[in-house]
């Protein structure tokens, strides 16, 4: 018997996770978790997260969170957390098309998106997003279910802690330290280390709160 993939959350994030699935052809049947029904590239919506419990015992045997998240993650710390101890297999989904080196380190629950780049000692923690076109350079560190939005640059040596959102388009200069639960706005350049808990934005970038 095949694999079974339930995807939590039926939004544009899954839009774009499913394309990339589909082009993998990993798994046999695949399933949408959302209290909304939907149906996208002939994939539908076959439950709630109460209906977990049951699905795994019919023999789904995986399950990727599909939620995506700006600025607040605590909705995919949830389902992680829901989904890991319900006993479900969490995938890396990486797209065909992204570029990794051979000695990237991809922890579970982490989606790679079409076109982005991952370079030489690269490490990615636990259910982060690194979306289309992203670039992350040598010796970069991710931290978990943090997210690091379409065309942004991550010079080498960047460090990002966890939970931490860096908007579409912007750069992180090398060897830069972005602590947790940190907001940088779209287009932003950050030249300055940055601490946690805040949102900054600009070019270069200043904390605005």
């Amino acid at each position: 018997m095949g694999k079974k993939l339930l995807l939590i959350g039926g939004g544009g994030h899954c839009r774009s996770v499913l394309d990339s699935i589909l082009s993998l052809n990993t798994y046999e049947d695949i399933g949408i978790i959302d209290n909304i029904k939907n149906t996208y590239a002939g994939i539908t919506t076959i439950g709630t997260d109460d209906d977990l419990p049951s699905l795994i015992k019919q023999g789904w045997t995986d399950a990727f969170i599909t939620v995506g998240s700006i600025g607040n993650t605590a909705t995919r710390i949830r389902l992680y957390s829901m989904i890991k101890n319900l006993g479900f297999n969490i995938p890396v989904i990486i797209d065909p098309t992204a570029i990794l080196a051979k000695d990237v380190i991809i922890k579970e629950g982490t989606y790679i998106g079409k076109k982005a780049v991952l370079n030489s000692g690269a490490c990615v923690d636990e259910c982060a997003i690194i979306n289309t076109g992203a670039i992350v350079e040598h010796e970069c560190n991710i931290g978990a279910f943090s997210h690091i939005s379409s065309g942004s640059i991550l010079c080498g040596e960047v460090n990002i802690g966890a939970s931490t959102h860096i908007g579409a388009g912007s750069v992180i200069r090398q060897q830069i330290t972005i602590e947790n639960n940190v907001l940088v706005g779209a287009g932003s350049v950050i030249v300055h280390n940055v601490p946690a808990n805040v949102t900054i934005y600009g070019n270069p970038g200043k904390v605005v709160q």
